[in-house]
């Protein structure tokens, strides 16, 4: 029955050469302007060798042609791209020099007018509250500048001569996202400009940095943000992919291939993917190290939750593949091998794939419950890497515990002293308070369900769950005495071996700024 289930799906997927469109899409999309883009990047002076074809042609055509002494047909060469032609002689030669000189002439003028044009644009952008610079070397940071609202990209190819970052002047504008292709540039250019960037905020791209070992106070009246890619990408994926209305089965998920997307995949499900005490997930995964399997592996759930390690490769075990609910592949490439084995063997199942080219790859197939995702020109967006929603709930809880832990009343000013309180905190906690922010959502739909009450024993625990798999995911073990350095905490228990005075610590203390972090997660 399976076997003829996706008998049938195959005709209708793969008629009217659908598969080959997409691949020749793919393969053929824009690669003459990519030949044309590299060329002048690699190759700068090639723009001014194309603009003297025209001098040459004319001097040519002027004095082997048309018998004009040496200077005199310079002279008139040069003439052609001031549209002043100053000798009457005509030929193909020189009717093909006066329209190059033209084109030529019109291309320099055109260029000086979008340079100015940009120029006063960039000083008017300046004047937004919202104003943006992205500061990149790489295409996808061009892509995040194209989109911005109110902002630019300043842009050095990295393979010209010289020190790249030293190319660019940090610009007066209110934020400013550092995208450099390598983390140690993007470090380094906010350690020398961290007096320049002050009174703004910073949002820095890390893809192979963790910014929780980074110390990361702010030690300048600048905000610092981190945001690693494919953690963008995989906390989109979980909001737009999550179990909520599944959350009283029991599920079996699958995710293939552990490189970086792979892991921020598991990190986000494992973090946000909190629904109840009673839930059962368990999270199958494929293709982990020797040290990733001994680190995921050991990871508590503090509920029912589970976590399996697989040896073998997915090939071996389509047996427990035919079993899963979903099945998330995480590799660049053979996506297309997988979907079709799983289909043979799991028709039902919800297969979603990792692809660079998500759009051609989702026409591929006529089933609705496969679906591609990783399109960093979508992800990258800047609301997704601004996260300003979130950053202010973040900013909330974080005062909300310190309030608590004074036992103090909210003062007037307390957004300025909130601010404060942030900036003491390094990469790790920044990132605790907005992990709270990134789940509080579920918190808050689970009570307006009437799954649990606000602030009753059951929210807490499930904070509690939420707060130790946080700790835990970054490397966090329990021990009787706490210890930041050694990433020790003595509060990594189960939550009925808390006192009450810890408990209540998992709840939200002031009704101020409860009410404001509510209105963010409504808005």
């Amino acid at each position: 029955m399976k076997r003829a289930l996706y008998k049938d799906l195959l005709p209708e997927t793969f008629k009217n050469g659908k598969v080959y469109r997409c691949l020749k899409v793919i393969a053929c999309e824009g690669e003459t302007m990519k030949i044309i883009k590299f060329l002048k990047e690699k190759f700068p002076w090639i723009s001014y060798a194309i603009g003297l074809i025209p001098f040459f042609v004319a001097c040519i055509g002027y004095g082997y042609y048309g018998k004009l002494p040496v200077w005199e047909a310079v002279y008139a060469s040069v003439a052609l791209y001031f549209v002043n032609p100053v000798v009457d002689y005509e030929s193909p030669l020189i009717l093909f020099a006066e329209i190059g000189a033209v084109i030529v002439t019109a291309g320099i003028i055109l260029s000086v007018v979008r340079y100015a044009y940009a120029k006063v644009d960039h000083f008017f952008v300046r004047f937004n509250a919202d104003s943006t610079v992205v500061y990149t070397d790489n295409d996808m940071g061009q892509e995040v500048g194209s989109k911005l609202v109110h902002g630019y990209t300043l842009y050095n190819n990295p393979d010209d001569d010289g020190d790249n970052l030293k190319k660019f002047k940090v610009e007066k504008v209110k934020n400013h996202i550092l995208m450099f292709e390598n983390d140690m540039d993007n470090v380094s250019f906010y350690t020398e400009n961290e007096g320049k960037l002050s009174g703004s905020n910073v949002f820095m791209m890390l893809r192979d940095i963790d910014p929780s070992l980074l110390d990361a106070a702010d030690k300048e009246s600048s905000s610092l943000h981190f945001f690693n890619i494919y953690d963008v990408m995989a906390r989109e994926y979980w909001h737009r992919n999550n179990f909520y209305d599944r959350r009283k089965e029991k599920l079996k998920i699958a995710i293939i291939g552990f490189g970086r997307v792979g892991a921020a995949i598991f990190k986000y499900g494992y973090l946000n993917n909190i629904y109840s005490l009673e839930q059962e997930i368990e999270y199958h995964v494929w293709g982990c190290s020797p040290s990733q399997k001994a680190f995921v592996g050991t990871l508590e759930t503090m509920n029912k939750d589970s976590i399996i390690i697989h040896e073998k490769s997915w090939e071996e075990e389509m047996d427990t593949l035919s079993a899963m609910d979903r099945v998330i592949y995480t590799i660049a490439d053979k996506s297309i091998e997988l979907i079709q084995k799983v289909l043979y063997v799991n028709p039902d199942a919800e297969i979603h794939c990792y692809s660079e080219n998500p759009a051609c790859l989702s026409q591929l197939y006529v089933s609705n419950k496969v679906q591609a995702f990783g399109d960093m020109s979508d992800i990258l967006t800047e609301d997704n890497i601004k996260k300003e929603k979130l950053y202010r709930q973040g900013k909330l809880f974080n005062y909300d515990y310190f309030l608590r832990y004074q036992g103090g009343d909210i003062p007037a000013d307390y957004e300025n002293e909130a601010e404060k309180e942030w900036k003491k905190l390094n990469g790790f906690f920044k990132s605790s308070n907005v992990a709270r922010a990134d789940h509080y959502w579920i918190e808050k739909k689970l009570v307006s369900d009437g799954e649990i009450a606000e602030n009753s024993e059951e929210a807490f625990r499930i904070e509690h769950i939420r707060w130790s798999r946080f700790y835990f995911a970054n490397h966090w073990a329990y021990a009787p005495k706490r210890d930041n350095a050694a990433r020790k905490h003595n509060l990594l228990v189960p939550y009925e071996e808390l006192d009450h005075s810890e408990k209540i610590k998992d709840g939200i203390y002031s009704d101020v700024l409860r009410a404001e972090i509510d209105k963010l997660a409504c808005d």
